[in-house]
């Protein structure tokens, strides 16, 4: 399993699972691709005594995420009552091996009150040989009594240099190890995940070429720079996710660019610090917007009327 950092936590249960003194909840809290699910599955195998290649085909595992909705092909917006309702019914049976039984659930802030109350239940009827690991990028959003009955650990990025040489340990060149890495943002996931996909590190690459054009240029070309990312017409939704894709990018190369201006404030070249800190901030406004349905272009033309 590509364990790359968090060398902490994964100690700490390691010696927890040595002792037999598992609690019964965990949640993991940390941005999207930092290696919450990853660290979670191994600990699964840790637990059932299995390697990490037996686990999603163990009937001790259970894994639950959103599923995807057959009218319309997509993910559910939350995971519903019914998946709840059938993984109390296999809890409900001893385990299979008379082990442990472990749970892990996905986004779990995407729990809605009807399907969260019912897992509380099952939260507090866990017993000695079940345990519960919930991931989440924000457990503010997770429901006040399901927070309440879990214990908390909290993914930080990843140094790039643990992460550069994670990926060379796992067979990766060097090179490929040293751009993906520049592109992981901290992100062990993201890191593994741009070693592998070419077209990731080339829409990265991609978006640097895209503000070399917009800053510093007059507004129509500014326009003109940003087309292709409304080239989906009859799709709104398939617009707004490649937008909401290149803002996470446009996010990261800017702060890059602040930390830039900090290490040299002498440089008096560019945007000023204030003027990146409001960009950045007018990224993230973005991304709620897009999330609450407003036309894609009028977000963008509102982010590239906000500087020169």
């Amino acid at each position: 399993m590509s364990l790359i950092g968090h060398e902490k936590i994964i100690s700490f249960f390691d010696k927890v699972i040595a002792n037999s003194a598992l609690s019964q909840s965990y949640c993991f809290v940390g941005t999207e691709s930092v290696g919450k699910k990853t660290v979670a599955k191994y600990l699964a195998a840790q637990v059932l005594k299995i390697t990490d290649k037996q686990l999603d085909t163990h009937p001790d595992f259970y894994y639950l995420s959103r599923q995807v909705d057959e009218k319309t092909e997509k993910l559910k917006k939350d995971i519903g009552i019914a998946q709840v309702r059938q993984l109390k019914e296999k809890l409900g049976r001893r385990s299979w091996f008379g082990g442990y039984q472990v749970i892990v659930i996905d986004e779990a802030e995407l729990l809605n009150e009807e399907s969260g109350n019912a897992l509380l239940k099952s939260l507090e009827e866990a017993g000695k040989q079940r345990v519960f690991f919930l991931l989440t990028t924000d457990d503010n959003e997770l429901l006040a009594t399901i927070r309440s009955r879990c214990q908390m650990f909290y993914f930080s990025s990843v140094d790039e240099k643990v992460i550069e040489n994670g990926l060379v340990k796992l067979g990766y060149a060097q090179e490929l190890a040293a751009e993906s890495t520049k592109l992981s943002w901290g992100r062990p996931g993201r890191a593994v995940m741009a070693a592998t996909d070419e077209g990731l590190r080339k829409n990265f690459n991609m978006e640097i070429e895209r503000w070399q054009k917009i800053s510093g240029a007059p507004f129509y070309k500014k326009i003109k720079a940003v087309e292709d990312l409304f080239n989906e017409k009859t799709d709104n939704l398939r617009t707004s996710e490649k937008l909401s894709d290149a803002l996470q990018t446009w996010t990261v190369l800017w702060r890059e660019k602040i930390l830039e201006k900090v290490a040299n404030p002498q440089k008096n070249e560019g945007l000023s610090l204030s003027e990146m800190a409001g960009l950045v901030d007018n990224f993230k406004k973005s991304q709620i917007l897009l999330a609450q349905n407003i036309n894609p272009r009028l977000v963008v033309e509102q982010i590239l009327l906000s500087f020169n």
